[in-house]
């Protein structure tokens, strides 16, 4: 560890509910674990009355042992009683800041003269969105975007590889929209996509643009956004588009079949395993994109749709199937259950992700660190052949952009 970085004691309120936070400090402090916070989360795992704290208390610690090299160990004083005492107590001797969502343990360390990391409470899931936006007003605007259309290649806003750049004019209107690539910025207009099943659907904003246009040039693209921001309909729309035209041969639909957070389980239901899946979310999804459950039927029938839960996909191989992976709701996948589903896919097809990580999340043990959307976010972006889109407007509804403040 650097020696010229500041130390940091991290309690265990932290470790329970910011463990992304504490990733994002591994390098810019000697972060120190205080012996009473293993002990903490200890007890915490093995609560049996509490499920979610047990949950939080594992969480933690698989976070610290996947990080030993990064962290500090220090035994606490066992003379001292209280436990947030014996924190304290190593953050004096250390000199320490004292990170803590405690409100008491704040007290203590300022009357102990130390130093509280503040932090805002509101994690970003992820802060990448596939493009970087620009306005007018900006500082260096012009500058800027002069050396841009002057030199193409010149990289001067640092984007990955398949991220867009959308210039915007001060009142928020778009002046241009481009798309970073190994050889330099290249503009793209907008595309529609023409199928007989969806008809034709048109970009309705430049985020849509930009995830169109991802959706044509790359093999594997991701889309996030909030309900009704068009992300389903349009991974559908071109998906159906490439089957007609004869450039995929079908179109395979991976699933988590999850009842939505707090709903009430209804129980068995009878019927094949398309039956079952089919009276799931997934053919609740698909059905008001194609027109209604005989639609979806017809695809089916076809050999144009298959539709598989995450149960079965293990050694599943796409090779040679010509196909469009489409996994959706993926906010209700972990890191391995993405990273299973990945694997299944060939190099003669392409893949989309779509769902939302940020609000969407139906099982716990799929949120924060562990979720896969955003490993993938974390892993992919700047590949070649990879593109992700972050939908930022709510196009469905007045009714659903209103119930996305509640």
């Amino acid at each position: 560890m650097a020696g010229d970085k500041r130390y940091i004691v991290v309690d265990t309120s932290v470790f329970m509910e910011k463990l992304l936070r504490i990733e994002e400090i591994l390098d810019k402090y000697n972060v120190i674990i205080c012996s009473t916070v293993l002990e903490e989360l200890d007890n915490h795992k093995d609560n049996y009355k509490d499920p979610i704290k047990q949950y939080k208390g594992r969480n933690a610690i698989k976070f610290i042992n996947n990080n030993f090299d990064k962290v500090i160990f220090i035994e606490c004083n066992d003379e001292i009683i209280k436990n947030d005492n014996k924190i304290v107590d190593i953050a004096a001797k250390k000199n320490a800041m004292v990170f803590t969502n405690d409100v008491c343990m704040k007290v203590k360390s300022r009357l102990n003269g130390l130093d509280v990391f503040e932090t805002d409470n509101k994690i970003q899931e992820m802060n990448y969105a596939g493009y970087k936006e620009i306005y007018a007003n900006d500082d260096n605007f012009n500058d800027k975007l002069s050396e841009v259309y002057k030199d193409k290649s010149n990289n001067v806003f640092d984007l990955n590889v398949n991220e867009y750049l959308l210039v915007k004019n001060e009142d928020g209107s778009l002046a241009d929209k481009l798309r970073y690539t190994k050889d330099g910025l290249i503009s793209f207009n907008n595309k529609s996509l023409d199928s007989k099943a969806l008809g034709k659907i048109k970009p309705l904003d430049e985020y849509q643009s930009c995830l169109v246009d991802s959706l044509i040039n790359n093999q594997m693209t991701m889309v996030r956004g909030k309900a009704g921001s068009g992300k389903s309909l349009l991974s559908l729309a071109y998906s159906l588009s490439a089957i007609e035209s004869g450039k995929y041969d079908k179109l395979i639909v991976f699933c988590n079949p999850l009842n939505s957070r707090n709903s009430a389980k209804l129980g068995f239901y009878p019927g094949s395993r398309l039956e079952k899946l089919l009276d799931s979310f997934v053919g609740g999804m698909l059905s008001s994109k194609l027109g209604g459950m005989d639609g979806v039927y017809q695809l089916v029938e076809r050999g144009k749709l298959e539709i598989l839960p995450f149960s079965d996909i293990r050694g599943y191989d796409t090779k040679g199937m010509n196909a469009i992976v489409y996994i959706i709701e993926a906010q209700n996948l972990d890191i391995d259950l993405m990273k299973l589903a990945i694997q299944r896919v060939a190099d003669d097809c392409k893949l989309i992700i779509d769902g939302d990580n940020n609000s969407q999340v139906d099982l716990l043990a799929f949120e924060g660190m562990n979720n896969g959307m955003r490993k993938v976010s974390e892993i992919f972006r700047g590949q070649d052949f990879y593109g992700e889109i972050e939908l930022k407007k709510i196009h469905r509804s007045k009714l659903a952009e209103l119930a996305d403040l509640m």
